[in-house]
């Protein structure tokens, strides 16, 4: 015999019963009719989108360098403890994170050979004039810094990163409204149909960077994406001639989560841009599942630039092959208050003369405005951003929409007298 099954009502969670008289389902607790047939497939979507997500991925153990390989030599900085390892007949070593001018020089072993390297396509002095370029573009930093700031070091530096692959697939249900409007010589009337909907889709993923250093940071890693994947070789130590290599100190275990929130983001992101024709969209219940995860260790060419600038140390970080440099540079004070003088005034005259509001409130306004645009300049001067998602890294042609379904709930219609709106605003 089969069990009965108990059905709750979308909008108040309450229990649905029969109704002989409306052959529909009905809510005694808020009044609202279904056809039983949307009932029954609005609860078989969301049960499919309540299945636990499920991240797979393959156990990975990078290769031990040589111990033959005697060209190789490692580093330890004794300021910020960095270990890092490189070519060993390099002179004078300067720390790449710290700028310390006393790292030491130690025995070469138990450092893990990467799979593939990615070679420096920009020297150094590229590296040098791109910094002054960007900085050249920045219109809210000090003049001085321009001219004034010094470049204390440039470190070509091979950053270990761990590279994911998968297959991804998701089912996701949302509430949505859309809301209409209209209105007649008496009356305002607003128009609201509440559906369910469901998504599901699927998408494959490749080379997904996450940095595997400690000293790295992750949000300047992150901001020099992407690298450029068709330059990658399988590894040569003779790659590392003249340059540093950092050795990895977070394990692929550690590093898995972020993968799968970028690529869980992507997923979720790409069947929400499925919903657009709804006036409001909320995720109810969301379902990733990954397949066929593999893992693989590389070097990606990172230049770190140390620059002095009265008395302080900035740091910043460029995409050793295209020369995207990212960091955080001071903010001009006097720019930005200038602007934010000049946002005040200009905010202050539209709201008192041209919209004729209030003083307290015009200055209100100008206030938050003037607010604002000071923290929009300051946010100009910070390069250093980290992506959400693993858009970028999706096969061309993989991502692609599996089912698509939108249930119609209920409606709800409510009114207003024009008088009476009219009498509010004034």
């Amino acid at each position: 015999m089969d069990e009965i099954q108990n059905y709750k009502c979308p909008c108040c969670g309450g229990v649905l019963v029969f109704s002989g008289a409306k052959q529909k389902l009905h809510c005694d607790s808020c009044g609202n009719d279904y056809e039983a047939e949307t009932i029954k497939l609005v609860t078989e979507v969301e049960a499919q989108a309540q299945t636990q997500s499920r991240y797979e991925w393959e156990s990975y153990t990078p290769r031990k360098f040589s111990m033959d390989d005697t060209s190789l030599a490692a580093y330890e900085c004794p300021s910020c403890g960095a270990s890092i390892q490189g070519d060993g007949s390099l002179g004078a070593t300067i720390c790449p994170y710290c700028g310390n001018t006393t790292i030491i020089k130690d025995k070469f072993e138990g450092a893990y050979m990467p799979d593939y390297i990615i070679p420096f396509r920009l020297e150094k002095k590229d590296a040098m004039s791109g910094f002054r370029a960007s900085a050249a573009k920045k219109m809210f930093i000090p003049k001085a810094f321009k001219s004034e700031s010094k470049i204390k070091d440039v470190t070509g530096l091979y950053v270990p990163f761990w590279m994911f692959d998968c297959g991804a697939e998701a089912d996701i249900t949302y509430n949505a409204e859309r809301v209409s409007t209209w209105c007649d010589s008496k009356y305002n009337y607003t128009r609201t149909d509440y559906y369910k909907l469901y998504r599901s889709g699927t998408a494959e993923f490749e080379n997904i960077p996450v940095d595997a250093s400690l000293k790295a940071e992750d949000a300047y890693m992150d901001a020099i994406e992407p690298f450029d994947y068709s330059a990658a070789v399988k590894f040569d130590s003779s790659y590392l001639s003249g340059y540093l290599a950092d050795k990895y100190d977070v394990s692929v275990e550690d590093s898995i989560e972020r993968a799968n929130r970028r690529v869980r983001s992507s997923m979720e992101n790409m069947l929400k841009r499925d919903t657009t024709s709804y006036s409001s969209v909320t995720t109810q219940n969301s379902s990733v599942r990954f397949s066929g995860g593999k893992v693989r260790y590389a070097f990606m060419p990172v230049w770190m630039l140390n620059v002095k600038y009265r008395e302080k140390n900035y740091k910043f970080a460029m995409n050793g092959q295209n020369g995207k440099s990212v960091g955080n540079y001071p903010a001009s004070k006097g720019k930005i208050a200038l602007l934010s003088a000049i946002a005040f005034a200009i905010t202050l005259a539209i709201a008192m003369g041209v919209c004729g509001i209030s003083i307290g409130w015009s200055l209100l306004i100008s206030a938050i405005m003037t607010s604002i645009v000071a923290v929009l300049a300051i946010q100009s001067t910070r390069d250093v951003t980290t992506p959400a998602n693993a858009d970028m890294y999706a096969k061309t042609g993989s991502s692609r929409i599996t089912k698509s379904e939108d249930f119609f709930l209920y409606s709800n219609v409510t009114r207003s007298a024009r008088a009476e709106i009219k009498n509010k605003g004034r």
